[in-house]
């Protein structure tokens, strides 16, 4: 771990960071780096749709500009101490190292499975000022029961959106949690509350513009240099700007000068556990196995943001095709629930018709037969 850290604070050579359920052909991304120019990159692999084969191509230098952009918004100095809860191929939390770098402050890594009992003792022990959560952490926190450590100025919830349920039971019971809005192509935040009450506002790094169908648009030096996507075995350098150096996040916001308001994803792209899932990947992946007598949907849950079921007509033999998805898929695309439905709604051309799923789900599909 912090021979990892060292390489991507002080090294020049290519780093690979990713989730450790993800397999790894090390060598061919990095000659892949080197016939694309990207050698010397931070890469980042995408989380969830493991089958995209798609990895974030960041610099060193951007990810020192997001950290120099996050502790001027947040006022961070050498004073504060940051405890570090999420795993290093995460964005937030390679982005507190850097940002401990910048500033000067001290971090503080837990090690092994998460644990919010454990994160309250480090916090308390090594009088923490900062950290960064996601919100099932935060509702681990809160269903624990422990106080807040009075030392903590900022815990930063990022990763999924912080619902105005989740914020106020946290606000309640002592706990500071500020929103923050950011992605893996970012490097980290594009925009951040300062304080209780306020709206989150573009940190200064950012140009932002609304496009279309009320997408954010982002452009600053800040900004990662593209995608590495496997496609037919090979590695290719995908670059989604515009001629002017526009990148469109897919999520629709309302903007106000600098204030910004996140509505949802354009895609269907959700979150799963601060996770990134494509339901129409793992709709592909599912027909692959069970013809289009099935249908993956996710569902609102407290804790993970999203559940993913299945939704399977008479005759689908719902264990076998979910043990044959679930060998093919990572942790947060994984399905443990599976329903009995009298048809799966499509169109003339097969197309799987979703918004009529998902109104087949709420009006009656949790009444029928849980198969697993």
């Amino acid at each position: 771990m912090d021979a990892v850290i060292d390489e991507l604070l002080h090294g020049k050579e290519t780093l690979l960071l990713r989730n450790p359920v993800l397999k790894l052909d090390r060598q061919s991304l990095i000659d892949a780096c080197a016939r694309l120019g990207a050698s010397g990159s931070v890469l980042v692999s995408t989380s969830g749709t493991s089958s995209s084969h798609r990895w974030v191509i960041l610099t060193r230098d951007s990810l020192r500009g997001s950290a120099r952009a996050v502790n001027a918004h947040l006022d961070i100095s050498e004073d504060d101490t940051w405890v570090c809860a999420l795993p290093l191929f995460h964005v937030g939390g390679l982005a507190i190292y850097m940002r401990a770098d910048d500033s000067g402050s001290r971090v503080v890594t837990m090690e092994g499975k998460w644990d919010p009992n454990a994160l309250v003792d480090c916090c308390n022990k090594s009088r923490a000022t900062l950290t960064s959560l996601v919100p099932t952490q935060l509702f681990d926190l809160l269903k624990s029961g422990r106080s807040a450590p009075s030392g903590l100025r900022a815990v930063i919830i990022g990763g999924a959106p912080l619902t105005p349920r989740l914020r106020d039971a946290a606000l309640k019971k002592g706990w500071p949690v500020i929103a923050s809005y950011g992605m893996t192509e970012a490097g980290s935040q594009i925009a951040t509350q300062r304080h209780e009450g306020d709206g989150m506002n573009l940190l200064e790094c950012w140009d932002a513009r609304v496009g279309n169908d009320s997408t954010l648009e982002i452009r600053g030096t800040n900004l990662f240099n593209g995608y590495l996507v496997k496609h037919s075995g090979n590695w290719e350098l995908v670059k989604p700007f515009d001629a002017e150096g526009w990148f469109s996040t897919g999520d629709r916001i309302e903007l106000s000068g600098r204030a910004l308001n996140v509505l949802g994803r354009t895609d269907s792209v959700i979150k799963v556990l601060g996770e990134k899932v494509d339901v129409d990947c793992l709709q592909a992946r599912v027909e692959s196995i069970a013809g289009k007598h099935v249908a993956v949907i996710a569902l609102a849950e407290v804790r993970a943001g999203h559940q993913l079921v299945l939704l399977a007509e008479e005759g689908v033999d719902t264990v076998a095709v979910l043990d044959e998805y679930n060998d093919l898929s990572s942790g947060p695309e994984r399905i443990s629930n599976a329903y009995r439905v009298s048809e799966i709604p499509r169109g003339a051309l097969g197309k799987l018709r979703r918004t009529e799923v998902q109104k087949l789900m709420d009006s009656h599909g949790k009444d029928s037969p849980q198969l697993i």
